[in-house]
């Protein structure tokens, strides 16, 4: 893409002060004001023995500022992660073209709290880090905001 990662900040920074977040989170793709376009929300589907923390479902959309997508997630997962593993299957509509990486906050353990989150083109979710010394027991996608294509 030709947009670099400054362009796009600056872009997101230069949206008008009297202009809250609601109003653009609720907009219409459309409507959207200063170039930004938010798709719904859409829950993940998880994959057995991997379950929704409570009030925080595990959901992904695509926000597209400046021409540029990012796919956003929110909610928080319990598992038992001793390897690396699918945990969730992003929508058809979701799937990227290619493969997509960012870090997502997991619990504590040996001095480690970030895990990598993967999605691949099938929309497989996969979470790396995981091991029998070191178990993942939960991660929280809140942070979880990459590049989209």
């Amino acid at each position: 893409m030709s947009h670099n990662r400054r362009r796009i900040l600056g872009a997101a920074l230069a949206l008008p002060a009297a202009l809250t977040a609601a109003e653009v989170l609720s907009a219409t793709p459309a409507v959207a004001a200063g170039g930004i376009e938010a798709q719904p929300w859409t829950d993940l589907v998880l994959e057995p023995g991997v379950t929704a923390q409570a009030g925080a479902v595990p959901q992904v959309r695509l926000v597209t500022i400046a021409g540029t997508a990012f796919l956003q997630a929110r909610g928080s997962v319990a598992c038992n992660l001793a390897a690396d593993q699918k945990i969730a299957t992003l929508p058809a509509a979701l799937r990227p073209t290619g493969l997509v990486r960012a870090t997502a906050p997991r619990n504590n353990g040996q001095g480690i709290n970030a895990c990598r989150f993967e999605v691949n083109t099938a929309g497989s979710l996969t979470i790396y880090g995981g091991n029998s010394g070191n178990p993942i027991t939960w991660v929280q996608f809140d942070s979880v905001q990459t590049v989209w294509h």
